[in-house]
């Protein structure tokens, strides 16, 4: 990957959608998405593995091997594992811009010419960009600067802004494979996890002093749909970890 390259084609952007298989109607309103917006025109995965009924099988999860049960859904689990699923397919394919997506996100209108001069952007050093607006999280107003899409937000804790760390939640990032390869060689791509992946990503953003940039105005915003763990039909623990 030439980060000095932001020309998207089929030949350097993959998108991985994180999708959760019980909920059909996402997997439709994501198809619809990637089309009204061109994404179908680069080769899209469909990351299906690691459903929530895997996570729960064979009763590892009550055991608490995947993590302990008061502190984190198996829901929250299968969603770490799915990213972490992509960023095994990141680092097996290095030269290309990966584009991290949920499947109930809402994509803003020029999309992809937007993308491109974010990622012209982008440093050299780079590890994440979210381009998303999870949790109505903004760069500020005095960083703002006109002309300028990218900033910094870096690994630190306590800072007046940006919430918990270097995450913007995960509906909608780029990771670069370098990164990738980190967080899987880390104790990060390993269970007992207490945490969901954005909070996971918090952690590992100080333990492994990530360089993460924000866009502003985000790309991208979150809740096309009702989260299915708050619907107790779908998740049984929702009352506990609501």
């Amino acid at each position: 990957m030439d980060p000095t390259t932001a020309n998207l084609t089929p030949d350097n952007l993959r998108v991985h959608v994180i999708h959760y298989t019980r909920l059909t109607e996402r997997r439709q309103h994501m198809e619809q998405t990637l089309r009204e917006h061109g994404l179908d025109h680069f080769p899209v995965s469909w990351v299906t593995a690691h459903d929530r009924e895997e996570v729960l099988a064979g009763k590892a999860y009550e055991r608490g091997e995947w993590g302990d049960p008061q502190m984190i859904a198996a829901g929250s689990i299968s969603l770490i594992l799915k990213h972490l699923a992509v960023y095994r397919v990141v680092v097996a394919e290095p030269k290309a811009w990966h584009l991290i997506l949920e499947d109930d996100v809402l994509i803003r209108p020029g999309f992809l010419p937007v993308l491109e001069g974010c990622l012209a952007e982008l440093p050299e050093d780079w590890d994440l960009c979210f381009v998303g607006q999870g949790c109505d999280l903004h760069v500020p107003w005095w960083l703002r600067r006109a002309g300028q899409r990218v900033y910094w937000r870096g690994w630190k804790r306590g800072l007046l802004w940006g919430g918990g760390g270097c995450s913007r939640c995960t509906e909608a990032y780029l990771i670069h494979p370098r990164c990738a390869e980190r967080i899987l060689g880390s104790q990060f791509a390993r269970p007992p996890f207490d945490r969901p992946i954005d909070w996971h990503l918090n952690a590992a953003g100080v333990a492994l002093h990530i360089h993460s940039y924000w866009t502003e105005p985000p790309l991208v915003t979150q809740g096309a749909f009702e989260s299915w763990m708050k619907d107790p039909h779908l998740n049984p623990a929702a009352k506990h970890h609501s």
